[in-house]
């Protein structure tokens, strides 16, 4: 892992949840992490706190907004010498079902999950080609949604979304084939997290029931699947890693 130390990492969605977890997790091997959110609330708190906040650098962006990503990358090559990894960890939900779908809920969910990922993967892929990097590597978290459709209807528009993550971890992986490039993609299918996203999105209640109801991983758990993919040999390509809790339905 000494090949990481120092080098410059980008995360998104890291205020909380997943992305929080990874960034620490990146922080512990030796990376100078740019931790990007809209809110950064818990982010300055990790930066004041953490012993390893001083190569935490938050910033506040709204992945809705091309501008801001772009701005973001830029400020990458500037102030920690470009992006050897990016993991794209934001993502949101919904509430709505197909039948009763909201025109702007499916346009953010697309906005986030599908459009900022590739144009964060484009980007990334820039920086790293740029710099002529031997090892880059870009790491997309979707879901175990990606390989199946769940029986729960307002998952059904998130579940694409994840589906078209797992068409574009491939794409990207044929396009950089394809141009001799030694950066690896992979993507990351969990099954279900303890994060805030269930509780956002469709409010206490659910939140309640589905962790009461199935078992489920820590943030912790899929950091630890961040820190076991930048550890393998660089010819190693992992095009997914599917992580299911112990006891899961599917």
């Amino acid at each position: 892992m000494d090949k990481w130390r120092g080098k410059g990492a980008l995360v998104t969605g890291a205020n909380s949840g997943i992305g929080a977890a990874v960034t620490r997790k990146l922080l512990e091997l030796g990376m100078v992490v740019a931790g990007l959110d809209r809110q950064v609330e818990n982010l300055n708190t990790m930066k004041l706190t953490d012993k390893y906040g001083e190569s935490l650098f938050v910033l506040n962006v709204d992945l809705s907004h091309e501008e801001e990503i772009l701005r973001a990358f830029q400020w990458a090559e500037e102030n920690i010498g470009g992006v050897d990894v990016l993991v794209n960890s934001a993502g949101i939900g919904g509430t709505s079902t197909l039948l009763d779908g909201n025109f702007n809920e499916w346009h953010n969910m697309l906005n986030i999950n599908v459009i900022a990922l590739s144009l964060c993967a484009k980007e990334a892929v820039k920086s790293m080609r740029k710099r002529n990097v031997q090892f880059g590597h870009i790491i997309h978290l979707s879901s175990n949604a990606a390989h199946i459709v769940p029986e729960y209807s307002p998952f059904h528009f998130y579940s694409a979304t994840k589906h078209a993550v797992k068409a574009l971890t491939e794409g990207l992986r044929q396009e950089l084939r394809n141009i001799n490039s030694p950066i690896r993609v992979t993507s990351i299918s969990p099954g279900i997290v303890k994060t805030p996203i269930i509780q956002t999105c469709l409010g206490d209640d659910i939140d309640k029931i589905v962790y009461e109801k199935n078992p489920y991983l820590q943030t912790e758990d899929i950091a630890s699947a961040v820190e076991y993919i930048l550890s393998t040999p660089t010819h190693v390509q992992i095009q997914d890693l599917t992580i299911k809790p112990l006891g899961a339905n599917n």
